[in-house]
């Protein structure tokens, strides 16, 4: 039993508490989302392994007694899961979860692919609570166990994130666990975690509608007649499930694109105030002004600074700013870790977060890529306005400027693009001096095959911080095209080297396991034997999940590494 102050920094130090150990309660019901905010405040988690396993073989995996709570992701995997005896099939993708003492067994069918994560951990709750001390007991109950439903994208992106921290003990693996399990517990009510915020078609195509013709007046009487309700039922329905009437929600529409307007663009108040649908421009400033705390002619010169990012490469470039982020989409390296979103990575892929998240931070503003803007607006557009910055419109630097741009610290990004540039003299100078004139070439690896980079993405360090030469069919595809934004990658077939050959091969992998694979084939194919930069010796493989991270505070450190590899003659092969 630990005795400790009562500070803000406890989940640090999940690693000096003993173990005083609580019975499970195997009464406990399903919680509402208040109950687990409360669970989990009150809770330590401490990471204890977490592994990623990836085979193409037969595997198995056993253990008779559980020393902590386990939980496993099978990404890939078809065979069969033992819980206490009780044998599962697995055939897709699943999850599972167990508390200490279970007995768990996995045994994969012969020639299929296994990829699947394992993760242990410890579980400590507060059995006294002053404002002088907390006292905490090791928990080996839960309030879920056994197969869970999803999402199965948003646990995958934390149990890799998990394995990848998992010798670190720092704040970022305790605001990884907590968020994978307020994944894993489903909330009251709930039959499915994958489905928790798809809204029920009368309110999806009533608010629909609402987000299509918010500039034009709209009745109640005409929303209740889509949902096919009484008006009265209908508004109160809305509200139970929205946290707002419609009256409401439609205004935060109107106000939310109007403050997207007062922002980017030149517009007079007048024009603002018709293109959100109200004729009189004095009652749209006076319904601006409640509505805003500000007039619509000095909104826009406010700073605002608690802002939502839903793209990771934006998140970086906000702490470049100095601005830490009330929410956001994580990825690589940062230099504090804001509370994290689950969103989708790619635009095809489904949007899991749940408005309840945004509504808590009460952002400012939402920050996007251009590929999101219109998930962004399905799901929470009255919410705060959607600030979209295009993403293939223009590089890293012009990402920089326009964000700067909104979050009023221009003079900071172009100190910034100075110190970079400064720092990529002293590294191009030093290159020249240790490893001369190398031509660099970087690929990676996809489903549909190889791809090699151009200047954009994993070749902006090299080619454009660097200013190292690209293959010559790199270097004829980039001619007449601007520069970062004209050309990002071209698939190829190991073997057709033609104008593809270079001193230097990089190849960008997900995982060690990966890693290992790749450099048996190099070894092995004589496809990639033939390859100049192969049979030299100089080949390397960098982390994909560190380089993919197109954005300023990522880049330095890419820098730092791109450097550290081609003065130093030592190579991975």
């Amino acid at each position: 039993m630990l005795t400790r102050p009562s500070t803000n920094n406890n989940r640090n130090t999940a690693h000096m508490l003993t173990q005083s150990e609580q019975q499970p309660d195997s009464n406990k019901e399903s919680m509402t989302r208040t109950e687990m905010h409360a669970f989990l405040d009150d809770a330590l988690l401490e990471l204890r392994q977490a592994e990623q396993i990836s085979v193409t073989t037969y595997w198995q995996w056993s253990q008779t007694v559980l020393p902590h709570h386990t939980f496993v992701y099978m990404h890939k995997f078809t065979g069969k899961l033992v819980a206490n005896g009780i044998e599962s099939t697995v055939t897709r993708k699943a999850a599972f979860i167990c508390t200490p003492g279970t007995s768990l067994e996995l045994y994969s069918d012969a020639d299929h692919e296994v990829e699947l994560y394992i993760i242990h951990f410890d579980l400590f709750r507060v059995a006294e609570k002053t404002k002088e001390r907390r006292i905490y007991e090791r928990e080996l109950g839960s309030p879920v166990t056994g197969w869970i439903q999803g999402p199965y994208y948003g646990i995958q992106r934390i149990a890799a994130q998990l394995t990848m921290e998992a010798s670190q003990t720092s704040l970022k693996v305790q605001l990884l666990l907590t968020e994978l399990l307020h994944m894993l517990w489903p909330q009251e009510g709930q039959s499915d975690a994958g489905e928790q915020d798809e809204p029920e078609h009368w309110l999806k195509s009533t608010l629909q509608y609402m987000r299509d013709n918010y500039m034009n007046e709209i009745k109640l009487e005409k929303l209740a007649e889509l949902a096919g309700m009484h008006p009265s039922y209908y508004s109160q329905l809305f509200k139970s499930r929205m946290q707002k009437n419609p009256i409401e929600y439609i205004t935060h529409l109107r106000m939310n694109r109007a403050k997207e307007l007062l922002m980017t663009s030149d517009l007079r108040i007048r024009d603002v105030a018709r293109q959100v649908g109200y004729r009189d421009e004095f009652y749209f400033s006076r319904r601006f002004r409640n509505h805003a705390g500000y007039a619509p002619t000095s909104y826009s010169k406010q700073v605002h600074r608690n802002v939502v990012s839903l793209s990771y490469p934006y998140t970086d470039h906000l702490m470049t700013l100095g601005i830490t982020p009330c929410a956001a989409q994580i990825q690589g390296h940062l230099p504090h870790v804001p509370k994290s979103l689950t969103l989708p990575f790619h635009a095809y892929e489904p949007w899991e977060q749940g408005r309840q998240a945004f509504l808590d931070v009460n952002p400012d503003l939402i920050l996007t890529k251009d590929n999101a803007a219109a998930k962004a607006m399905e799901h929470i557009g009255d919410v705060a306005p959607i600030i979209t910055i295009p993403w293939n419109e223009t590089d890293i630097f012009g990402h920089l400027q326009n964000i700067a741009s909104v979050v009023d610290r221009t003079q900071v990004a172009k100190e910034w693009m100075d110190r970079h540039e400064r720092k990529a003299e002293r590294a191009r100078k030093k290159i020249r001096e240790t490893a001369g004139q190398v031509t660099v070439a970087i690929c990676t690896l996809t489903a549909k095959g190889p791809r090699m980079y151009s200047n954009r993405n994993f070749g902006h360090v090299f080619y454009r911080s660097l200013q190292l030469a690209a293959p010559d069919r790199i270097q004829r595809e980039l001619a007449g095209k601007p520069i970062g934004v004209g050309f990002n990658w071209m698939s190829f077939s190991p073997g057709e080297w033609d104008g593809l050959e270079a001193d230097v091969l990089l190849i960008a992998v997900t995982s060690m396991h990966e890693r290992a694979a790749l450099l048996q084939q190099i070894a092995a194919d004589p496809l990639w034997k033939s390859y100049p930069a192969v049979k030299n010796g100089r080949v390397h493989v960098i982390d994909w999940n560190s380089w993919v991270v197109y954005a300023p505070y990522s880049i330095n450190i890419q820098l730092d590494e791109a450097l550290s590899m081609l003065t130093n003659k030592a190579s991975f092969l």
